[in-house]
């Protein structure tokens, strides 16, 4: 071996699948299912980094994939990031077929919209996702999504 001789290609930093998560639905998955799927939060990050495969969508749940998400994955990460549980039982992992959403439920307009009222408008054109969630929760509401506490 001598100076000239080439160097073989270093293996990638995070070796990519063609489809990692072809099972996802929508392609969004919530930090809990993620890591039930072995997938590290320093793998998180460093896929979300600007330009990067990923982006998060709201606090603890990611889009898998680049650009804007769709209404059915703005819908189901809302239900991801109100369902999630509460930050005393978080401790063991979900199930990777857990679906994520708990007690959570939508409701409003999102609810008449994905029920095929015609007075409703579409999910794309949604501007917030009214969800329920049960009265002892400790959540805020985010970017898009409204948390409506009931018994």
């Amino acid at each position: 071996m001598t100076q000239n001789t080439p160097l073989s290609p270093l293996p990638p930093l995070f070796p990519r699948p063609a489809h990692p998560f072809q099972d996802a639905p929508h392609r969004v998955l919530s930090a809990a299912q993620l890591r039930a799927r072995g997938v590290s939060a320093a793998q998180t990050s460093a896929q979300c980094l600007p330009g990067g495969p990923w982006q998060p969508l709201l606090p603890g749940v990611y889009l898998l994939h680049a650009g804007p998400p769709s209404g059915q994955e703005r819908l189901h990460g809302a239900l991801l990031y109100a369902g999630r549980p509460p930050a005393s039982s978080r401790r063991t992992p979900p199930a990777p077929s857990d679906d994520g959403f708990g007690e959570a439920m939508v409701t409003g307009l999102a609810a008449l919209a994905l029920h095929g009222f015609a007075s409703a408008p579409g999910l794309e054109a949604l501007h917030r996702v009214d969800v329920l969630v049960p009265r002892t929760r400790r959540l805020r509401s985010t970017r898009y999504v409204e948390v409506v506490r009931a018994a």
